[in-house]
């Protein structure tokens, strides 16, 4: 209604914004067919002759739009060479049709209107089949749904045979099938294709039938954090999509009957959702989803599971440690997927035809064995990343290449280090320090992902601790690194060796990096660090993280500016670079200490000992001492 009611006014506004030289082209009004939607179903549920005539308004004045779009600027696309269709954006295509379907079965549109609407569905629908995707993907279940709408709203179109080859072909691909990404957004979009497709075929049972829908229930579940979301890795921003997330929850809790799913949905809405603005129309299609699939007859009950593998190390290679499910329980998540054999024609089609050289196939970053989240008492502590800031990728592959994540980063060569006054034996006209290299300006390329492959060694789950060790291997560079992490849970700490083992002779430098937004205060090798902002959105400071290399022989130190969503933070290193022998080890060792901000690092700083070992081969050790 409040749409409806503003229709004008919103019309004006995107003409204001038009940018005929917008770089995926042209682009009626969306909010128009989600309104759209929601008043055919309100008509086919409630009968008010009103909303049918609303709905049918904008199915057949949608064309018109197209008017605002310069010939000069269609004519740079050769998608518009034989039509300009009046529904290119396959991400809201779907919507019209359905729009229409629902008027076209209760008979209130005249034989010449259906045949106005007609001709636009089909020739929209044609345009969207002149690029092709391949693989269980997004975009691929995006044109899938656009094409099982349009078959249910036009049967009898003359391309209805193509159509339907080419839904045959997408669904293949994709239904019951695992998703080739490995990013939060993409995961939301792939997932609600499915169920609009699933709505338009009317075979939603047979579609969480599949093992996949339902492993994606509980994979899902299991990563929610204390934020109420799926916390964001690969190709994400924080909490995007969570209105996604929310229906495929509600819907998984209908036709699983599972109650932890129920309460995932509920959460989401309370945390989200503000129904006394009810301006987002988008939303309120996206809810109308919820409506029809809902069963509320199912009594939410939060989930017990504490940490755990989320869900298994060869599809999901997460792992969650957390003592809770309160937004200020404590939360860990350690990403340590890696591209995978899985969907490999699929992968190879990407590659090959969209040269994105900074990503992985599945939209993921090179964040193996990456920290992405840290939460404690309603806190961020360690975020990640976030999305790339420009189309294919910002500088030096922002936001995606491994420098940009919490985790160790390995380089032939060793680093420049600098030189103190009266260390050198020539100076060039001046005596006095020689500065080091910036360690990442020593990291940076242009942002090419480097493949690698990753696997879990150990889980194990107690309850005085929790203990991870999953291993990355570069096959190519000739190095491995394991990252085991021990999550002490009184008092609470997080034990962090990363351990960085040769696999040929060579030189090699690595960074043990860290990320946060600002640091409070800093002494000898610990940094007190706190996350204020995530791009526009204030964080709670009630909780800092302290950071503390207990481990510094031969280690250098140091904080560098970085640009990491969309926002100014600092990088803090330790690294060291040497030559390796083959099989030579050296580790490094991190503590992460959630605490109060009132409370004083010192007493933190003296509980933790390094162990003196006989030699680094011999083992690396540390001590933690109690009050006792």
């Amino acid at each position: 209604d409040w749409t409806w009611n503003h229709y004008d006014s919103l019309v004006s506004v995107w003409k204001k914004q038009f940018d005929p030289e917008y770089v995926l082209g042209y682009n009626a009004p969306p909010y128009l067919l989600e309104m759209a939607a929601i008043y055919s179903q309100l008509y086919q549920i409630e009968g008010r002759k009103e909303y049918a005539a609303r709905a049918k308004k904008v199915l057949l004045t949608y064309g018109d739009y197209r008017s605002m779009y310069p010939v000069e600027a269609r004519n740079k696309k050769a998608g518009y060479a034989r039509i300009l269709p009046a529904l290119p954006n396959f991400f809201t295509a779907m919507r019209y049709s359905r729009a229409y379907d629902g008027l076209r079965r209760k008979g209130v549109l005249t034989t010449a209107e259906q045949e106005k609407i007609n001709q636009l569905i089909g020739e929209s629908t044609d345009y969207i089949l002149t690029s092709q995707e391949w693989g269980a993907m997004n975009r691929a279940m995006l044109r899938a749904e656009c094409l099982a709408w349009a078959l249910r709203a036009v049967p009898h179109h003359p391309s209805a045979g193509i159509w339907r080859m080419n839904l045959d072909a997408l669904l293949g691909d994709n239904w019951g099938t695992w998703e080739i990404e490995d990013a939060t957004i993409y995961h939301g979009v792939w997932l609600y294709s499915l169920l609009g497709c699933a709505e338009a075929l009317q075979n939603m049972p047979d579609l969480f039938h599949t093992p996949e829908m339902y492993y994606y229930s509980q994979y899902f579940l299991n990563l929610m954090s204390p934020d109420d979301m799926i916390p964001d890795f690969g190709d994400a921003n924080w909490r995007s999509n969570w209105n996604l997330y929310m229906i495929f929850f509600e819907a998984a809790a209908t036709a699983y009957k599972n109650p932890q799913l129920k309460w995932a949905a509920g959460r989401m809405a309370k945390k989200f959702i503000d129904f006394n603005k009810p301006v987002s129309v988008g939303l309120g299609y996206q809810l109308m989803d919820c409506y029809l699939w809902a069963d509320d007859r199912i009594v939410p009950q939060a989930p017990k599971q504490l940490s755990q593998e989320v869900m298994e190390d060869v599809q999901g290679k997460k792992v969650v440690m957390r003592n809770g499910w309160q937004p200020t329980s404590t939360y860990l998540l350690l990403n340590y997927r890696d591209e995978g054999d899985g969907g490999l024609l699929y992968r190879d089609y990407l590659r090959d035809t969209i040269p994105v050289e900074e990503e992985k196939m599945t939209h993921g970053h090179a964040d193996e064995n990456s920290l992405s989240l840290l939460m404690s008492g309603g806190s961020v502590l360690l975020h990640d990343a976030g999305y790339r800031d420009w189309m294919p990728s910002g500088p030096f592959g922002a936001y995606r290449q491994d420098y940009f994540h919490n985790r160790i980063c390995v380089r032939h060569e060793k680093i420049f280090f600098g030189q103190k006054e009266g260390e050198m034996r020539y100076v060039l006209g001046k005596v006095g320090a020689v500065a080091g290299q910036s360690v990442l300006d020593f990291l940076h390329n242009a942002g090419s992902y480097r493949k690698v492959r990753t696997q879990k060694i150990d889980f194990l789950a107690f309850p005085e601790f929790d203990y991870s060790r999953t291993r990355l291997t570069d096959d190519l560079a000739g190095y491995e690194t394991d990252r085991i992490i021990t999550y002490v849970k009184n008092p609470e700490l997080f034990v962090v060796f990363d351990v960085v083992k040769s696999r040929s002779e060579s030189f090699f430098t690595a960074a043990n990096l860290w990320h946060t937004r600002k640091i409070v205060s800093q002494g000898d090798h610990w940094y007190d660090t706190v996350y204020d902002s995530i791009q526009t959105l204030k964080l709670p400071e009630n909780k800092h993280l302290l950071i503390y290399f207990p481990q510094t022989h031969y280690r250098m130190e140091g904080v560098e500016k970085i640009k990491r969503h969309f926002q100014n933070e600092l990088a803090i290193h330790q690294v060291t670079g040497q030559h390796f022998e083959l099989g030579q080890t050296i580790v490094f060792t991190t503590v992460l200490i959630p605490h109060d901000a009132a409370e004083p690092v010192a007493p933190w700083l003296q509980r933790i000992k390094m162990v003196e070992c006989q030699s680094p081969e011999a083992g690396v050790a540390l001590s933690i001492t109690l009050d006792d």
